[in-house]
């Protein structure tokens, strides 16, 4: 179809010009329609555009059209047979359709043919030396004509192609670029965190699927007819619109993790912590802000089961423990008691008496995580843990004794402190088998701090278990197989105690060879300190 067009755009415009110069003919000089030759020129240029109407160019080899820049050349040639017409200018417009679209030869064989025309007409026209220089000048401006045209075709031929390429290449670039940006949108997308890109003026330009289904709008930023609305607490307040986040975020203003509620499109309570972040200017040099919101709705609601699963099984304990406690009150007060059973009846309503501490703190979810610390002598500590689990112990016929030390001072809340030695020493009990050996040791480390070390010859801790000794409800492959009761929250609990005294806590084990928990406290300094002048530590060697 391109063929076809400009073969017929070269073709009018020769066949046009040749009309038109008959046209001035016939006003000025109509005479000339006397000479043969003029309309055999004219009515050949018209034959050959008529031709090139009905020829299907498309179905014809390209050197095929040659011919009729040829036809019209030949055409020109009849009608410049007329004297003083100079119809002979008009062989340019040949010329220069061969050089635009074919090679040196063809127009070297365009301009022999000018040439063989030229001296057919200019013999019966002048002297032999006028026809010499006619057809001199007329080969020298066609070849300069025709060679200047023809580099300056090949030239945007070329320009042309490297236009093409580069488009080409442009265009796969954007098709990589666009690609990776669904990429990029598509995981965007994923993301359960919300994501949203505001401008300075508060335009959104960029958000993913959690933030438009959080806040009811559309792929293009508008708000649905739901609009979701955020509250400054839990049903308390609702925000004015310039102090949502979205606005602030706009604003410029820093935000760290701030708490903000919203009632969202359908009907639910959402715990959002809104978070800033500064982006890259824009192409116009306008600053954004990405605002993340993580949705922890499901966290606190989690978290609040927890609180009052803990504070039912707290509160439910204390009416038995009660109980407990008084009757062994009121034995207590009987005369006719061996020595023996009153001492065991002493131990039975000081665990009782630890356990109902134990249900207080559960309960009271404002009190600080340990008492203002007090001078704690961590050898009665210890003997009070063996007298406890003494009983175990001998039922399993294991060994159980403190060694070391009949006085090692420390400074903290001796009730946690007790706590953290007895998990240990529950779990070496309840984990040794019959017939081994328990012992606790009281010394002073190599940096002078007051160690309690809790030492079995149980089964020991696997390597791939002691890394995950402290995980909430975590326990060892051995352990569960042995059918052994337990809830794996004890260790995690030591190793809070521990931090909170400033304290460091090493555990070593080795499969079949026994476990070793060494807990080392400051001697002597108070806990009101800053924890960085006493960093905790917690080191596991296996």
């Amino acid at each position: 179809m391109r063929r076809s067009l400009s073969i017929l755009r070269w073709q009018l415009v020769c066949t046009s010009c040749m009309v038109s110069v008959a046209l001035l003919v016939a006003l000025l000089k109509p005479s000339a329609f006397a000479h043969p030759l003029f309309l055999i020129g004219v009515g050949l240029t018209v034959l050959a555009a008529i031709g090139v109407l009905l020829v299907p160019w498309s179905r014809v080899p390209k050197r095929a059209a040659m011919v009729v820049p040829f036809v019209d050349i030949l055409a020109i040639g009849f009608a410049s047979a007329v004297q003083d017409l100079r119809v002979g200018f008009l062989w340019v417009i040949p010329i220069a359709w061969l050089a635009t679209y074919y090679s040196a030869g063809a127009i070297a064989g365009a301009v022999a043919f000018v040439c063989v025309s030229l001296i057919i007409v200019a013999a019966q026209q002048g002297t032999p030396s006028d026809t010499a220089v006619r057809v001199m000048i007329t080969v020298l401006a066609l070849s300069f004509l025709g060679t200047s045209i023809r580099v300056g075709a090949k030239r945007s031929r070329a320009i042309r192609r490297l236009l093409r390429r580069q488009s080409d290449q442009i265009n796969r670039a954007a098709e990589r670029a666009a690609g990776h940006q669904r990429r990029v949108t598509d995981i965007i997308d994923a993301l359960d965190t919300a994501l949203v890109v505001v401008s300075s003026e508060g335009d959104i330009l960029k958000m993913n699927e959690a933030y438009r289904a959080l806040y009811g709008r559309d792929r293009y930023g508008a708000q649905l007819p739901a609009q979701a609305v955020e509250y400054d607490d839990h049903r308390g307040e609702p925000l004015r619109r310039g102090r949502t986040v979205l606005a602030r975020a706009a604003r410029g203003e820093q935000l760290h993790g701030e708490r903000v509620w919203l009632y969202d499109t359908s009907g639910r309570w959402r715990a959002l912590n809104a978070t800033t972040h500064r982006t890259a200017r824009l192409g116009d040099g306008a600053e954004s802000t990405l605002l993340v919101l993580d949705d922890i709705t499901d966290q606190l609601e989690a978290s609040e089961e927890r609180r009052r699963m803990v504070a039912i099984v707290s509160h439910e304990l204390r009416n038995p423990l009660t109980a407990l406690i008084g009757h062994v009150d009121l034995l207590l007060d009987r005369d006719d008691l061996p020595a023996r059973v009153h001492d065991q009846l002493e131990v039975m309503a000081h665990a009782g008496e630890r356990m109902q501490r134990l249900a207080k703190m559960a309960l009271d979810t404002g009190r600080s995580a340990f008492i203002e610390p007090e001078p704690v002598d961590l050898r009665v500590l210890a003997d009070a843990a063996v007298e406890l689990f003494l009983p175990t112990a001998v039922g399993k016929g294991l060994n159980l004794s403190v060694v070391g030390l009949e006085t090692l001072m420390t400074s903290g809340d001796a009730f946690r402190l007790r706590q953290a030695i007895d998990n240990v020493l529950s779990n070496a009990v309840k984990y040794t088998p019959r017939g081994g050996s328990v012992f606790i040791r009281l010394g002073v480390s190599r940096d002078e701090r007051a160690q309690v070390t809790v030492s079995d010859t149980g089964p020991g801790i696997a390597p791939e278990d002691l890394e995950r000794l402290f995980e909430p409800y975590f326990r060892a492959a051995d352990a569960v197989h042995s059918g052994i009761p337990g809830t794996g929250l004890g260790m995690g609990i030591v190793r809070a105690i521990v931090d909170e005294h400033h304290g460091e806590l090493t555990i070593t084990s080795r499969p079949g060879e026994g476990t070793h928990v060494e807990m080392r406290f400051p001697r002597g300094a108070r806990l009101g300190g800053s924890p960085a002048l006493s960093a905790p530590r917690t080191e596991i060697a296996i």
